[in-house]
């Protein structure tokens, strides 16, 4: 009996094992799937000695409540803020006592904050156009502002060759008729006339359109297409894809970008905060604008408003947004699923716009039903002049970022038109993080059309363009890195405005990049033979070749607060960041 129980338990104890040795093999296949291959030297047991001390425990990527605002910046009251007029040297029209805004220049100057000494060149308004409209308010004004008197200086004689301005701007008329419901539409709303219109629709409608003739006068059957071909192409990126981002990007080599992606219901309201997503930098030589809607109408009647007041080289639709805001109204992967809109939709696109028309989509809604295959196979057969390109991510909706794209299926996507009509172009995305992958993923298709479009690997890797086009692993030092950064400050100074606000936005936007640009690890800290893939993990404690790669490498916001704060000086007390696109993947315990 005893014999038994012995026998016994060398059985369980060798399932024990054999149930342990399973787990080991599965845990370190993931950690061979998921882990980039750094060496040894480099991955340490706790936090690096050379890092600042931490700010908070609960700063960090993963947020507790996820319905919990997000930490905003505390703005100052309108009686803190200097009158315009004063700013420029100019009488106000409705005086000292009835303006809501300050006239006390000596007291503004007297608590006024000391300037930002992080950046080279003072004022970037100053430094490229000889004026700073912000005057005393500008966070770098000893470039340009009398402390003794808050005259605000102006450069003479100017700069020679000074910078074309940004374009696509709202101007305030159409503003006002957006925002009152009067601008002349041609297009009609989808309920207009009936009993339900007697109150004016929610997405942007306009009484004036009743009066206004209703058809649209037909364009050009032939549109100038862009040629993707052998391009490096950004695609549009939610919050981080801003202009002072792309100007880097087009510095690095891209060659076309496009705006982030606008709500077509925000843009017919008049709101400037979405129109400021359709502005352009003269440096963007092939420029899009992406747009979001649900219905036919809402999207004809935004082409037919930037058809007449912006200037792209062609418009993305959004099929792919993932995000519930977005899918509930129709819009983004949703309308993927409505055919109907879809078509009705291009139609009146293809009619209202001289320009082409792009559409990004994914896979499907669910990874287990694709069906991009056949959905792309109708548009086809739709036939409708103008239609560029479609570009497949090779996710599903339900999938969002998880996962390998499947750049399988996308092939496949390519392979089923019908060859008895023209042929759309379709262009790949999802997961190109070196020129390897680029070859691997799109070079070896012949069915598609052979541009790097580059997303999240643009993000993590701003120097991804010179790679492909190079064909060559960059090993970029923190200190170029570093420059980049700085660069990156100046154009968004020079595009949210260099007064307190204006910095306030740059430093929350230069965090926002700084959430995925940790992520990559530096060529040289890998093993010889290894390579960073762009849904790997790296080790949660790692050190640099100096301070400020290891700086770098830090998943703690606290650690982003420090780098910001070396370009654009200290930050406020009690300052937090919580970054709005977080990747549970990459989340600090």
């Amino acid at each position: 009996m005893v014999q038994q129980n012995q026998d016994l338990d060398n059985k369980e104890d060798a399932a024990v094992e054999k149930s342990d040795a399973s787990v080991t093999a599965t845990n370190k296949q993931q950690i061979d799937d998921y882990s980039v291959p750094v060496k040894e030297e480099f991955i340490l047991q706790s936090r690096a000695s050379s890092l600042p001390p931490l700010r908070t425990a609960e700063v960090v990527l993963e947020k507790e409540d996820a319905k919990k605002k997000r930490p905003r910046d505390v703005r100052l009251s309108v009686d803190e803020k200097l009158c315009p007029m004063v700013i420029r040297g100019e009488t106000c029209q409705y005086g000292a006592e009835k303006c809501r805004f300050s006239h006390d220049i000596k007291s503004f100057l007297a608590n006024r904050p000391s300037d930002i000494s992080q950046i080279d060149g003072g004022c970037p308004h100053y430094s490229l156009r000889g004026h700073c409209s912000y005057g005393v308010m500008c966070r770098l004004g000893s470039s340009h502002v009398n402390m003794a008197t808050g005259e605000n200086l102006k450069m003479n004689p100017p700069p020679d060759n000074p910078p074309l301005p940004v374009t696509n701007n709202l101007d305030r008329e159409t503003m006002n008729l957006l925002r009152k419901k009067k601008y002349p539409f041609k297009t009609k709303r989808h309920n207009e006339g009936g009993k339900k219109n007697k109150k004016t629709a929610t997405n942007g409608g306009s009484d004036a359109s009743q009066s206004a003739p209703t058809s649209i006068s037909p364009l050009p059957a032939k549109k100038k297409l862009i040629d993707f071909s052998n391009k490096v192409y950004i695609a549009p990126l939610t919050t981080v894809g801003n202009l002072p981002f792309r100007r880097i990007m087009k510095r690095f080599g891209a060659d076309i970008t496009c705006g982030e992606m606008a709500l077509s219901t925000n843009i017919l309201q008049g709101q400037p905060s979405e129109w400021a997503l359709l502005k352009r930098h003269p440096d963007e030589d092939i420029f899009g604008v992406q747009l979001a809607a649900g219905f036919p109408d809402v999207f004809t009647r935004v082409s037919e408003l930037l058809e007449a007041k912006i200037d792209v080289d062609f418009v993305d639709l959004n099929l792919g947004c993932p995000l519930d805001l977005v899918c509930n109204k129709g819009a983004g992967a949703k309308l993927m699923m409505r055919e109907r809109n879809l078509k009705g939709t291009l139609e009146g696109i293809t009619r209202s716009m001289s320009c082409p028309v792009t559409i990004k989509m994914r896979t499907g809604w669910d990874e287990k039903k694709p069906f991009a295959h056949d959905l792309v196979k109708r548009i086809q057969s739709w036939q409708f002049g103008g239609v560029n390109a479609i570009m497949i991510h090779g996710r599903s909706r339900l999938q969002r970022y998880s996962k390998q794209a499947d750049w399988d299926y996308v092939g496949k996507v390519a392979a089923n038109q019908d060859a008895s009509i023209p042929r759309v172009p379709i262009i790949g995305n999802g997961d190109i993080f070196s020129y390897k992958d680029y070859e691997e993923k799109v070079l070896s298709n012949p069915n598609l059309v052979p541009c790097a479009m580059l997303g999240r690997g643009a993000l993590i890797k701003p120097w991804l363009p010179t790679e492909i086009k190079e064909k060559r692993v960059w090993d970029i030092s923190s200190s170029e890195r570093l420059g980049m950064l700085k660069d990156f400050v100046k154009y968004g100074l020079e595009h949210w405005g260099s007064d307190q606000q204006g910095v306030n936005n740059c430093r929350r936007f230069l965090l926002e990049w700084l959430s995925f640009l940790y992520r990559y690890v530096p060529v040289g800290l890998l093993e010889a033979a290894g390579e960073q893939h762009l849904n790997h993990r790296p080790p949660e404690h790692m050190c640099g070749r100096n301070e400020l790669e290891t700086l770098m490498l830090s998943p703690h916001c606290s650690d982003w607060i420090h780098i910001s704060e070396m370009l654009l000086g200290p930050v406020p007390d009690g300052f937090k960041f919580e970054p709005k696109h977080k990747a549970k993947g990459y989340a600090t315990k």
